[in-house]
């Protein structure tokens, strides 16, 4: 008998054993990995609840994919088919940032409008409404701050200025110099610290010569 027929044969008989339900694998049990539990936790067993029972072979991944990306606390999800009866799932969370705007900004600059948590995290009040740029913002001043050992408590940025508010103290800098004036204050920190003798709980940036220092 040729090769080819004896493929069609095989072929037509395992259509025939699925359309007649010799091969369906119903799901057992559905294993979720997470590192955190942020996201709706009452809607995502729902969606577990709905795929017990179906059959793995022919389950539509993407469709579960889709209901669980729904949920704005997810960033992705991965999916694996663990014959006979198991599904692993998967959920890579958001990662908070930042608090923006009374609202939770992620590392990847998505901003949730979710219910805060009790979260140890730097704050955003943004009057711009520039979610993007005030992320980069943030950003640079956290990597440049960090050179002075200065922790950013909250960030108030305006449309002509910036404020920062630190561990230590607050500095003022117009936004269109906001990198140089940081820049060299950065380089001239520890001197002024030595100079004063004194805590220094604000220094204003906004002179091309010098601080206001108080």
């Amino acid at each position: 008998m040729p090769k080819i027929f004896i493929v069609i044969f095989f072929f037509i008989l395992s259509l025939i054993l699925y359309i007649s339900d010799y091969f369906v694998y119903p799901i057992e049990e559905v294993e979720i990995t997470s590192t955190t539990s942020n996201y709706d936790t009452e809607k995502i067993n729902d969606i577990v609840v709905s795929i017990h029972g179906q059959d793995l072979l022919s389950l539509d991944l993407s469709d579960v994919k889709r209901n669980i990306r729904s949920d704005d606390w997810i960033r992705d999800v991965k999916i694996k088919k663990s014959f006979p009866d198991t599904l692993e799932i998967i959920i890579i969370p958001q990662q908070p940032y930042a608090i923006y705007n009374s609202k939770i900004m992620t590392i990847d600059g998505t901003v949730i409008g979710a219910s805060l948590m009790q979260l140890d995290l730097p704050i955003i009040i943004d009057h711009t409404n520039d979610s993007q740029s005030s992320m980069n913002t943030m950003i640079l001043t956290s990597k440049l701050l960090k050179k002075i050992d200065l922790d950013i408590k909250k960030i108030e940025i305006h449309d002509s200025i910036i404020k920062v508010f630190t561990s230590a103290n607050i500095l003022i800098s117009d936004r269109v110099n906001y990198e140089n004036n940081l820049n060299r204050l950065v380089v001239t920190f520890h001197d002024l610290q030595k100079l004063f003798k004194r805590e220094i709980k604000s220094i204003d940036m906004r002179y091309s010569n010098g601080f206001a220092i108080k």
